[in-house]
């Protein structure tokens, strides 16, 4: 699933109209303490160091991007069957397009999840995300994105509300802080059965707060901990701090 605590896609912004658009490529490199997945910290996605990736290409307003992880288990061993090293990993695809207005930058995005080895578990989610810089230091952004089918983790209609604040402090150092929450829809193919029965359809999903400091123009150190809430099935997440360093290109 999408970057939900820990993966963060950079959109790189875009000359002014009258400028012919170009290429542009960024990525980034990161290695975090462990992989969460929008605050199910009882159960992360890594439980491990995990090594994460992300390329994006942009051209105007649209863009396509990749993201990956190591996880610390495979789909197919989750459903009965013998898995490999080479499972042991998420792949997230995704089309979008940025837009900015006089007070507020739009992105409006496609993302499909695959995990190597799964039955059930190619899932495609479409989101938006908007932001506005609120001072020189202050950007306020919030999302919302909802799955279009049912998945072995989801069921069609499962929707995600984020909202995030960050603050710059001085020239190396930012702080931020994200509150997120969501629908969870209780019919769907594999409802009682892979997914489990749910049990709580408006659901707080996690808090956090952070820091992140820049060692050097490219290289950032990250700390942020995270506030457990609730799952699907109603379990209260534990309380966990999350640590990373990315180099970003």
């Amino acid at each position: 699933m999408i970057a939900g605590c820990t993966a963060v896609y950079s959109f790189p912004s875009h000359a002014a109209e009258d400028t012919p658009p170009a290429w542009d490529v960024s990525g980034n490199v990161s290695m975090v303490s462990k992989y969460v997945s929008r605050g199910l910290t009882n159960a992360p996605e890594d439980d491990d160091l995990a090594i994460q990736a992300g390329l994006t290409l942009a051209y105007g307003n649209f863009y396509v991007g990749y993201w990956g992880s190591t996880l610390g288990y495979s789909y197919a061993e989750v459903q009965g069957r013998k898995g490999h090293s080479s499972d042991k990993f998420e792949h997230d695809f995704l089309v979008g397009y940025t837009y900015s207005s006089e007070n507020y930058d739009w992105n409006f995005w496609d993302a499909t999840y695959y995990y190597p080895g799964g039955k059930h578990t190619t899932g495609n989610e479409l989101g938006l995300n908007v932001s506005r810089a609120l001072n020189d230091q202050t950007t306020l952004t919030a999302g919302i994105s909802t799955y279009l089918y049912d998945v072995a983790y989801a069921n069609q209609g499962d929707t995600y509300y984020t909202l995030n604040m960050s603050y710059q402090l001085n020239e190396k150092l930012s702080a931020n802080a994200t509150a997120t929450g969501s629908y969870f829809h209780d019919q769907g193919k594999h409802e009682g059965e892979e997914l489990g029965d749910t049990t709580r359809q408006h659901a707080f999903r996690y808090a956090s707060a952070g820091l992140n400091y820049a060692l050097l123009p490219q290289l950032n150190l990250s700390g942020d901990y995270i506030f457990g809430g609730y799952n699907r099935y109603d379990q209260k997440q534990r309380d966990l701090a999350v640590f990373g360093l990315s180099y970003n290109f």
